[in-house]
């Protein structure tokens, strides 16, 4: 594609691109990219487990970039699925404090949940163990050379991205080229692309904490009203 038959021979030595190839790590690279940056349009994967604490280590797999939101499910019991409602983590630091006067930790059935990095942080200590399904933004596997076909949905970036370094490779053009128009060309095409966008809600739904009610009444985020005799 570049016409570099130097970085051909080193790739493709015979009818098949190797693994260690620099093709290979360039689309690895790009990938990698593309989905800390727009994970919307990756896989979305679930993990399962249980929890009985506050504040749970390394929670979240190593592939995790970030959670569905509102996609921590916690089974409460015989066919009861509760989803958690995700918050920021000042929110759970206060909640936190708040469940925690007296240095007596109040223990009862979570309501809210924030990521920081890969550690899950609950807003109140849970009063049984509970097992939990975690759905989430998963980053791609490692690629190998052969058959292996990235799952993005597109490609056209990807092949850019790679023509773009092996012209780099080959001091075509500057170092760093590839990159820059990934991040000022293509990662900004592709958020307006509607690529990805399916998994969560297309709308900003009205914070059921602060407006209680919304759900049922459109108004009832105006509060409750009494005429002024």
């Amino acid at each position: 594609m570049a016409d570099l038959p130097e970085l051909d021979q080193h790739d493709r030595p015979t009818a098949t691109i190797l693994s260690t190839a620099f093709s290979i790590n360039w689309l690895q690279r790009v990938l990698d990219t593309m989905h800390q940056e727009f994970p919307w349009a990756g896989t979305i994967a679930s993990t399962t487990g249980s929890l009985s604490t506050l504040n749970t280590t390394g929670l979240a797999p190593t592939d995790f970039i970030l959670d569905v939101r509102d996609g921590f499910l916690l089974n409460v019991g015989t066919g009861s699925t509760k989803a958690l409602i995700r918050r920021n983590f000042q929110d759970i630091m206060q909640y936190q404090s708040f469940n925690n006067q007296g240095g007596t930790p109040v223990q009862g059935e979570p309501g809210l949940y924030a990521f920081t990095g890969r550690d899950l942080r609950l807003d109140i200590t849970p009063r049984q163990t509970y097992t939990y399904t975690l759905w989430y933004y998963a980053m791609p596997a490692t690629l190998a050379g052969g058959t292996t076909v990235p799952n993005f949905p597109s490609d056209h970036l990807m092949i850019d991205f790679v023509y773009m370094r092996a012209l780099e490779w080959a001091r075509k053009i500057p170092q760093g080229t590839a990159m820059k128009y990934l991040r000022e060309v293509e990662i900004p095409a592709l958020r307006t692309s509607n690529l990805g966008q399916e998994p969560e809600a297309d709308h900003i739904p009205l914070d059921r904490l602060q407006f209680r009610g919304a759900r049922r009444r459109p108004w009832d985020w105006m509060g409750t009203t009494r005429p002024n005799f």
